[in-house]
């Protein structure tokens, strides 16, 4: 008689973190109406800190008119949970989405927020 032997199923695992730190995000347009100049944003993935990551808005740049090298100027930095915010606050949330966000790294949670109309009460409200 045979004997079978159940093995426990294989569980999914989730999608590694990519290699890549530095993702391009977009662009935003920055000084007074028109003189303004263009700032390519990037958003870098930093490391673990106590169970937590953190990310930063980069720009690269000059840090002065006679510099001949370009440098990663950090703009603002976050935790995980707090990356959709600060992409908002500086116009480049709409450059992104959050499957994109997904693919560069980001673990945070999506906060859905909507109001809930009711379609009858709407064209009740029309109506009168």
């Amino acid at each position: 008689m045979t004997e079978i032997i159940q093995f426990p199923s294989k569980q999914k695992r989730s999608k590694p973190v990519p290699k890549q730190r530095v993702f391009y995000i977009g662009y935003r347009y920055v000084g007074p109406y028109l003189c303004q100049d263009v700032q390519n944003i990037y958003l870098k993935r930093n490391g673990l800190i106590k169970g937590a990551r953190t990310w930063s808005l980069i720009r690269y740049g000059k840090y002065d008119e006679n510099d001949c090298k370009e440098y990663s100027i950090e703009l603002e930095r976050c935790e995980e949970y707090g990356l959709p915010d600060l992409l908002d606050e500086y116009d480049v949330g709409n450059q992104v989405t959050f499957d994109e966000l997904r693919d560069m790294g980001w673990r945070g949670e999506i906060d859905y927020e909507g109001k809930l109309i009711s379609i009858s009460n709407y064209f009740d409200n029309l109506l009168t």
